[in-house]
């Protein structure tokens, strides 16, 4: 079945390994074992992994009480996943160049790794498969969402263009398709633009918060990236207490506000239509916060 997964792979697919072993293959002095193709980028990850048929967080359940940091791309999740991964008691499973790509290989039990306490995840990734969250229970999620003018910049600017059309598919064309009535005849001929393929994107990630907090509950905090930068001393210790952890005052050093008014950089008229096509999510989002400046901690 794995040289069959393999062989089945298309060959221009960046960041798949061909071998031609069935077995499954550890790699030397990492203690991980391959179920199939090893998959070394996102690109592969989407052609070959992310299947109907396979539940991307199948095997979350084999991690107790884990740790999942999630929000829309570009929000900041990265930087909050990889601070709480310095916490002492979190568990280094990381094994590649992208620790998200590691976490979603080992949610889709895609690779194997032998780890012992425990776990951290980032799973902004799972986009249109977000309702897995609901089919377990023994987990943490922090959502992050960010006001959308910094978001779409760094969308623009700071990704790869294979990465927002891979978004803009998973999440925001199905956002588009219900404003298609709003969009000119050319537009709707020609395509979306990059800027519109990112506030569609950004909207439609951001508007499964709602559902997030209606359906998690308590095992669930949703704090604004920016208002976790600017009120670091105040706001992380709750995300500490709110995910069991231990806080190293020395952790605080490691969240920075450099990337915070990026979205100043937009173009004038980049900015009006983030603010016409994104706003009103943003708004709603933020009102679902848990913590922050607008519930007093």
């Amino acid at each position: 079945m794995t040289r069959w997964i393999a062989e089945a792979a298309p060959r221009f697919v960046r960041g798949v390994r061909h071998y031609a072993g069935a077995r499954p293959r550890a790699a030397p002095d990492r203690h991980i074992v391959w179920r199939g193709a090893p998959i070394t980028s996102w690109a592969a990850f989407h052609a070959i992994v992310k299947t109907p048929d396979r539940a991307l967080l199948g095997h979350l359940d084999e991690f107790r009480n884990s740790l999942l940091i999630a929000g829309c791309q570009r929000s900041g999740t990265t930087a909050v996943a990889r601070l709480f991964k310095r916490a002492n008691g979190i568990a280094a499973c990381d094994f590649g160049e992208d620790d998200e790509l590691d976490a979603a290989l080992l949610l889709s039990g895609w690779v194997q790794r032998f780890t012992s306490g425990r776990h951290c995840f980032q799973t902004t990734y799972l986009n249109d498969r977000y309702h897995e969250y609901f089919e377990h229970g023994d987990f943490r999620l922090i959502w992050m969402v960010r006001e959308p003018r910094s978001v779409v910049y760094s969308m623009l600017h700071n990704w790869k263009r294979g990465a927002l059309n891979r978004l803009y598919d998973a999440c925001g064309s199905v956002h588009d398709e219900r404003q298609r009535t709003e969009r000119s005849t050319l537009a709707g001929w020609i395509g979306p633009s990059r800027l519109d393929k990112a506030c569609a994107s950004y909207t439609a990630k951001t508007e499964q918060t709602h559902e997030l907090r209606e359906r998690l509950g308590d095992r669930i905090m949703i704090v604004d990236y920016d208002d976790l930068v600017l009120h670091r001393e105040v706001l992380l210790p709750r995300l500490f207490e709110f995910a069991g952890i231990e806080l190293d005052a020395r952790l605080l050093e490691h969240l920075h506000g450099k990337s915070v008014r990026k979205g100043n950089n937009l173009a004038e008229w980049e900015a009006a239509r983030v603010a016409e096509l994104c706003a009103p999510a943003y708004r709603r989002a933020r009102d679902a916060c848990t913590i922050g400046s607008a519930h007093g901690a």
